[in-house]
């Protein structure tokens, strides 16, 4: 049922057979242009964000490039640039100093924009916004903490169609994972793991830690990557049950990296790091456990993964690296296919194994599959 992945090498967008992981060449942008995380994907069309403040749209049957968009303007020096997230024909992206912008989908047109400067700037602004999130006819906007200066962190609400403020809701701390509603609540990763109402935004419950990763929910239970209270260096996965907001189980994860987890039916996929406690040094392998027990059904210690895996029809995609694998390092990094049910590698394409790239995105006959923060479906 999975088609093909989108991924990319350093400034060239690819597509990937999905079962024997033969890659084709998309677009190349120009040199030394980064892309941002990870791709959307509606009706043929790859849609990108850029580090030259824009977002991109190219076409995956005529392979070609289709239409650029500034966020305002073109800037390579800008920093903040989030993914694109495309719903109902619009796409919407956080640009370079706290722009936000909603497009059309099939020309780029500009439909509106927004700045979350405290004093609504366009110019000089210094802070930073992570990935907008689309929940009925509101936009969410997260903007960080302030940089250089001393800003708090906010929750920004707008008018899906116009991009006005609806509401402004400072937050105890800034966002430490993707934001997720389900069944009319919104939870919210701010260093504690809040759970509002949809509607009001009221708190109706806090998980308190020293920090928190982007929350999966499914069966009446959230799972979460957290850092506990008192710890610095150490990271917990939780499972908590939704109708008494009590941990049902709980395993440690290593170091305090907040891999993002995976919810399939009865079963979580997440990430044991067995990294240093120095900053951005990770050594993560993947396991998946029982949801409603936390027993392990399966561990694969051969097999370091880069960044949270991406589910897709019983396979497990990734950037990573093969231990096992017969030959040198460059035999052995790349892009890898993995059996969800076993952890068994189904297959490596070392052309991926250097260089920068989005994290995959997978296009199957139903649907289209991310890691466990993309909110494109």
């Amino acid at each position: 049922m999975n088609s093909f992945l989108i991924t990319s090498k350093d400034e060239t967008v690819y597509t990937v057979d999905a079962e024997t992981g033969e890659w084709t060449s998309i677009y190349s942008f120009p040199d030394y242009t980064d892309l941002e995380l990870v791709a959307d994907y509606k009706d043929d069309t790859i849609y990108v964000t850029t580090d030259d403040n824009s977002i991109n749209a190219l076409s995956v049957t005529n392979k070609r490039f289709l239409w650029d968009t500034p966020m305002l303007e073109y800037d390579f020096s800008s920093n903040g640039v989030t993914p694109p997230i495309c719903i109902d024909g619009v796409c919407y992206a956080s640009g370079g100093s706290g722009v936000v912008v909603a497009v059309n989908q099939n020309d780029g047109l500009l439909k509106w924009y927004y700045t979350t400067d405290p004093d609504g700037e366009l110019d000089y602004v210094l802070n930073e916004n992570a990935i907008p999130l689309v929940y009925g006819d509101k936009v969410f906007v997260f903007s960080e903490e302030g940089f250089v200066i001393d800003l708090p962190a906010y929750m920004h609400v707008l008018d899906k169609e116009t991009g006005t403020l609806l509401r402004k809701i400072e937050l105890p701390y800034e966002v430490t994972g993707t934001p997720y509603f389900k069944d009319n609540v919104l939870y919210l990763p701010a260093k504690n793991l809040y759970a509002l109402d949809a509607e009001t935004l009221d708190v109706i419950w806090t998980f308190e830690a020293n920090g928190v990763g982007t929350p999966a929910v499914s069966n009446g239970k959230l799972v979460v990557n957290a850092i506990p209270t008192g710890e610095l260096i150490s990271s917990v996965l939780y499972c908590i049950d939704l109708a008494s907001n009590s941990v049902i189980w709980q395993i440690d994860t290593g170091t305090d990296t907040l891999w993002s987890p995976l919810i399939v039916q009865n079963v979580v996929f997440s990430n044991y790091d067995n990294g240093s406690s120095f900053a951005f040094t990770t050594s993560a392998r993947l396991f998946a456990l029982n949801l409603a027990t936390g027993e392990q059904l399966w561990y694969n210690n051969d097999v370091v993964i880069d960044h949270s895996p991406v589910f897709a029809n019983g396979r497990l995609f990734f950037r990573g690296h093969n231990l096992a694998g017969e030959g040198g390092t460059d035999e052995n990094v790349g892009l890898l296919s993995m059996d969800a049910n076993t952890g068994r590698v189904l297959w490596l394409n070392t052309f991926f194994r250097y260089g920068s790239a989005l994290v995959p995105l997978v296009v199957a006959e139903n649907g289209v599959f991310g890691p466990s923060y993309y909110r494109g479906n």
